[in-house]
């Protein structure tokens, strides 16, 4: 311990009380204590009370003259003067030039008394955590300045910070990264597979060739019971292909029904002249009567196929274009060649119906429609038109296709078959970007498309259990 030269006699404590008696009670709580933060020039302003720290360098005190025996290291004792020379509150002792001192603009939580504390918390208690990766952003908690702060209590309460809010320290898991999501998962590395990383992915792009993603909902037949699927399972799951499972995209009219006016419902909710309408992405809507009509290609006709389509169409013969028709009008609204590139089985055990992903390449008959119907001759066997009375809704990258599809009725028969169909589809090229961002390293919303894609399915799966009861 360094010694120190005293200046004066050292006072003992029976003079210190005498000395203590011409002192007021506010001179004597603070006679030997620090100025409070946030004093400047010996004046207290108040400053709003945050949890931030303030690194400030010091000025040295003017009010009064410094004597000499303060620049030799010591100070002048405050009991050697009479109490009216005093000032109101102690000054600081002189600091060195380079010395920079850290202020709070507030005590410690282990430094407020209770009655400095009343009945309130502090607005950062030690177990809130201040830095998180889920909280909100910097600029959204920072506290208020003092041009703000007239704003009412309502809008100056901090929004919420996520879980940490309500659990303290917390993490999505022991690594600090939320795992991912198994279906999910297995869907994207699906798509990825035969779509972002096709071998002749540049020859489909190339001849504007496009890729059809839907994922349809009906049910899974086991071929060897010809009933839906069992596995003694609770939850969703990706089934194996073991090529004993078929699938049949039908449901009964009363959920066609029923999901129609849950779709329209969905229209008018995010409708931006409605209450809730903002803020949400709009749902467009469209109704069409389309008439389909296959026609089989010949020997020469399919030669014309671009082998990126031909080879998925296997070894059979009995290639075909479909034309559609506008039911109306009788315009020609496209005609295709579809070849199926893959499936993907989900079973919903809680769910009245199941669900098939299914990828197929798109390709536009180049040539006129009446070469498809002169050419091609009659339309092809065993494959009758088919007339669609479709309503589509349109949500950003997300298209959901509800169908009523009529059967011309046979002989004697004045009515036609009904079947109705539900399709969720996801836009290929969308898949295609966020897919090449992700193999390029550069950021991208992949996982978050392929689980967009799966929430809607789930949404009208999960109805689809609602609408039965």
């Amino acid at each position: 311990m360094v010694g120190i030269k005293q200046e004066h006699p050292v006072a003992t404590p029976a003079k210190r009380k005498l000395n203590d008696r011409s002192m007021s009670p506010s001179e004597l709580e603070h006679r030997n204590s620090r100025p409070p933060p946030g004093e400047i020039n010996g004046a207290r302003t108040e400053a709003p009370r945050e949890a931030q720290r303030v690194t400030i360098k010091e000025e040295p005190v003017e009010e009064e003259p410094v004597r000499e025996d303060s620049a030799r290291g010591g100070s002048v004792r405050e009991e050697s003067r009479p109490a009216s020379e005093r000032p109101a509150t102690p000054p600081r002792p002189e600091p060195d030039e380079d010395t920079v001192r850290t202020c709070w603009s507030e005590p410690p939580v282990w430094a407020l008394s209770l009655r400095t504390l009343g009945k309130a918390l502090p607005k950062h208690a030690n177990y809130v955590l201040s830095d998180r990766p889920h909280s909100i952003p910097p600029e959204k908690s920072r506290a208020p300045s003092h041009e703000t702060s007239n704003i009412s209590e309502t809008q100056e309460q901090p929004e919420p910070r996520g879980p940490q809010e309500f659990l303290g320290p917390w993490e999505a898991s022991i690594t600090g990264v939320k795992p991912y999501e198994e279906m999910s998962r297995a869907v994207a590395d699906f798509l990825f597979i035969h779509v972002i990383n096709a071998q002749d992915a540049q020859e489909i792009s190339s001849r504007g060739i496009e890729f059809e993603i839907e994922a349809k909902l009906g049910t899974l037949i086991d071929k060897d019971t010809n009933h839906r699927v069992e596995k003694f399972i609770e939850s969703e799951c990706v089934l194996r292909d073991t090529g004993r499972v078929a699938f049949k995209s039908s449901m009964t009219e009363a959920h066609h029904k029923a999901f129609n006016e849950f779709l329209n419902k969905a229209v008018i909710q995010t409708d931006p002249r409605s209450a809730h309408g903002k803020g949400r992405v709009q749902v467009h809507y469209k109704h069409r009567r389309e008439i389909d009509k296959y026609f089989e290609l010949p020997l020469d006709m399919q030669a014309r196929i671009p082998g990126c389509v031909r080879s998925r169409l296997g070894t059979r013969k009995n290639v075909k274009a479909r034309v559609t028709y506008d039911e109306k009008t009788g315009e020609v609204l496209n005609k295709i060649v579809k070849a199926r590139v893959a499936d993907i089985d989900l079973h919903l055990p809680q769910c009245p119906m199941d669900c098939r992903i299914s990828i197929n390449l798109e390709m536009d008959w180049d040539g006129p429609v009446d070469e498809l119907e002169q050419l091609a001759g009659a339309p092809t066997q065993g494959i009758t038109d088919r007339r669609k009375d479709r309503l589509s809704y349109k949500q950003g990258n997300y298209q959901i296709d509800l169908t009523q599809v009529t059967m011309p009725g046979g002989q004697g028969s004045a009515r036609g078959e009904k079947e109705h169909e539900l399709e969720i589809e996801v836009s290929g090229a969308a898949v295609i970007e966020q897919g090449r961002r992700a193999m390029a390293g550069q950021p991208h919303g992949y996982q978050e498309l392929i689980e967009g894609f799966l929430d809607n399915m789930r949404v009208l799966a999960r109805k689809g259990k609602e609408f039965q009861r």
